[in-house]
């Protein structure tokens, strides 16, 4: 029994340090620049507006190392980001910042007190439909209606045919799968 408790101990506490060692050589999030042109929710609605194309929401956290990793792994990709760029208004919400959200008449903020540890905004909840997971991708229509939401990290080759399924609206008349068998990607 002690041996399983040990060897248990000594998973979790790798898990740990192989986590803090993701965090410590990464910038942070809000530090990342690279070639994607991101925009606030309220000016992605905006321009929306004038020129209706999808939105797709970056939910991050500041501590997230996957997170981290697919800011520079994935959204660093210049084909990813060309894309993006030119089919989508890209958003990065951090999931726990302080800023309000204004959308649909509704004014999301992030009430929790400033001591808390792990303070969730409001429009993380209701974007995620309460499922908190970080990096989680939320797509959303010309309607800013939510398409789909994508939990985790995922490479640049796995990012592309969602991207881009999502992107061309071919997720109105084809099934995910089926697009997926006749992608032919340029993410090597």
């Amino acid at each position: 029994m002690i041996k399983k408790v040990l060897i248990a101990l000594v998973i979790a506490l790798t898990v740990v340090i192989a986590q803090s060692f993701i965090i410590n050589i990464q910038a942070p999030a809000e530090e990342l620049t690279g070639p994607v042109h991101w925009y606030t929710f309220r000016e992605a609605v905006e321009l929306q507006k004038k020129n209706p194309k999808p939105i797709m929401v970056d939910v991050y956290t500041s501590w997230c190392g996957p997170c981290k990793m697919m800011s520079a792994n994935t959204f660093g990709n210049e084909i990813i980001a060309k894309y993006l760029n030119e089919h989508f208004y890209p958003v990065k919400f951090n999931a726990e910042t302080r800023d309000s959200v204004a959308f649909n008449g509704v004014v999301f903020k992030n009430n929790n007190p400033p001591d808390t540890k792990r303070p969730v905004h409001d429009f993380a909840v209701s974007i995620l439909d309460g499922k908190l997971s970080y990096p989680s991708v939320v797509f959303l229509d010309e309607d800013i209606k939510r398409i789909h939401t994508l939990v985790g990290y995922y490479q640049a080759a796995q990012f592309e045919p969602m991207v881009k399924f999502f992107g061309s609206s071919v997720y109105k008349t084809v099934k995910y799968e089926d697009f997926e068998k006749t992608f032919v990607g340029e993410v090597k």
